[in-house]
C-alpha cells in the first residue's frame, strides 16, 4: 500500500461508518416509532372493547348506535390492517 492511498482509505472507512451510524439510528428511531404506535392501538382497542360491553349492555338500538357500533367496527377492522402492514415492517 503506498502512503498516498492512506487519505483514501481513511476517507473511504469514515463514510462507510457514517453511512453505518446513519443507517442505526433510523433503525432504532423506527423501531421507537412502532412501539409507540403500537401502544397507541392497544390503548385505541381497549377503549373500543369498553365502548362495545356498554353498547352490547343496551336493550334497544337507535340509529344513531348503530351507526356507531359500524364505525367501531371499521375503525378495528383498519386497527387490524395497520397491524399487519408492521408485522411485514419489522419482518
Amino acid at each position: 500500500m503506498a502512503t498516498t492511498d492512506l487519505p483514501v482509505q481513511l476517507r473511504t472507512r469514515a463514510l462507510l461508518f457514517g453511512i453505518l451510524i446513519r443507517r442505526t439510528i433510523v433503525v432504532v428511531v423506527d423501531a421507537n416509532h412502532i412501539s409507540e404506535r403500537l401502544s397507541s392501538l392497544r390503548n385505541e382497542m381497549s377503549e373500543l372493547r369498553v365502548t362495545n360491553a356498554l353498547h352490547l349492555n343496551q336493550k334497544g338500538y337507535a340509529a344513531l348506535e348503530k351507526s356507531a357500533s359500524a364505525l367501531r367496527h371499521r375503525r378495528l377492522v383498519e386497527i387490524k390492517l395497520e397491524l399487519a402492514d408492521l408485522m411485514k415492517r419489522c419482518a
